[in-house]
């Protein structure tokens, strides 16, 4: 008996010293820069220690909470060489800046008896800013051909002005008329022509984070749905050689950003979108368009981020961009409230809900007004749900260079 317990003790004492030491770790921590406001991006942690190899492991990042990590724990195992890289996904709902604290790590050997666990200290800030990683798939989109070039014409609508940019092979859902049959019997292949749009026009985005822009809309809030849409259009119009330029306001103007063209605005937009916040207090048109007609004389395309619901807001947005709209094409922009949908659409199974019902559409009946009031008075609108604010508002943006309507 002796001798079973001074071997069972010498199993326990062996499978213990094979275990690193707390000594010797080495974490980082592989945050992307910056964090892109409502989507999902990989965190990569690599854990280092030469002593480690072959180990199972347990690591629990102290990632902040409201950057909603996928996972509080994830398991693996070190490698030959003692190294190990777990990952998690991060989806921020909000901008700002973040914190992340320490790793900790439980090891144990395969079959064995016993785990040591041990914290890293691995302070790191991110930050999160509007989503570039729209930007980035944009890109990768527009590499592939699909489904709009920068600067380039799709087709050639009547009275739109347009200018020779250069001939490439034809793709199914080209316009048969742009086919250069010279070219394409030199090449024994289709060939067609590319029509560049006008450059060198101006868009000027108005961003009211006033009280209806704090409303959630699934992950986000209407004013960072608008405000990842706004950094998209901006990106866009700077591709196409547009100047862009930013207002943003509540009761006041907030923040204003003159009109420029470069990439370097492009960075600027994004600082200033990464700044606003909604207030709950009503937003001023008559001040924001006020501004925009003081400061900015040349016309420009003025995209009105906001919402239409309020009788009262609404009938002001109305008169404000009918008399912008004298210098400016001007294109109101609002997100539609799901719950107001729902509730609508439900089906009335008891009193209370056809109270619901009538309340939900008295108020789409007045943003239906308002867009009509809008329609008659020459100026475009745009109502999109939430989610697909951001290609609704680059589809329509890039029609309206196609039309040449600027």
């Amino acid at each position: 008996m002796i001798v079973y317990h001074s071997l069972l003790v010498g199993l326990l004492v062996r499978d213990a010293l094979a275990l690193p030491t707390r000594r010797g770790w080495e974490a980082t921590r592989d945050i992307p820069n910056p964090l892109s406001l409502g989507a999902g991006q990989e965190i990569l942690v690599g854990i280092r220690n030469r002593r480690a190899a072959g180990l199972q492991s347990l690591l629990a990042d102290h990632a902040p909470l409201s950057l909603r990590p996928s996972a509080r724990e994830v398991r693996g195992s070190f490698d030959a060489r003692g190294e190990w890289i777990a990952a998690y996904a991060v989806e921020p709902p909000h901008r700002g800046s973040f914190q992340f604290g320490p790793i900790d790590l439980r090891t144990w050997r395969p079959h064995g008896w016993w785990a040591r666990q041990v914290r890293i200290l691995a302070p790191q800030a991110a930050a999160v800013y509007p989503n570039v990683l729209a930007i980035r798939q944009y890109q990768l989109t527009l590499r592939r051909g699909m489904p709009y070039r920068p600067g380039q014409r799709r087709s050639r609508p009547p009275g739109a002005a347009t200018s020779f940019a250069g001939l490439r092979d034809y793709i199914a859902g080209d316009d048969p008329r742009r086919i250069n049959w010279k070219a394409t019997a030199r090449r024994d292949q289709p060939v067609t022509m590319e029509l560049e749009a006008e450059r060198g026009q101006q868009v000027m985005i108005l961003l009211d984070c006033g009280r209806l822009m704090t409303a959630p809309a699934g992950l986000l809030t209407k004013l960072d749905h608008a405000v990842n849409a706004a950094l998209l259009l901006g990106w866009l119009a700077q591709q196409q050689g547009d100047r862009v330029g930013l207002i943003a306001f509540t009761d006041q103007v907030d923040s204003f950003l003159a009109p420029q063209r470069g990439p370097t605005q492009v960075n600027r937009l994004n600082e200033a979108l990464y700044g606003v916040r909604a207030q709950y207090v009503e937003p001023d048109f008559g001040e924001a368009f006020g501004q925009l007609a003081r400061r900015v004389t040349r016309r420009s395309l003025v995209v009105v981020l906001t919402d239409v619901l309020d009788p009262g807001a609404s009938r002001e947005l109305v008169t404000q961009a009918l008399w912008l709209s004298a210098r400016h094409l001007v294109l109101v922009v609002a997100m539609e409230d799901p719950a107001l949908v729902a509730a609508r659409d439900a089906p009335i199974d008891r009193s209370a809900r056809a109270y619901e019902w009538a309340a939900a559409e008295e108020l789409l009946a007045t943003r239906r007004q308002s867009f009509e009031a809008l329609r008659r008075g020459g100026v475009l609108g745009l109502d999109v749900p939430a989610g697909k604010l951001s290609p609704a508002l680059v589809e329509r943006y890039l029609e309206l260079k196609e039309r040449a309507l600027l």
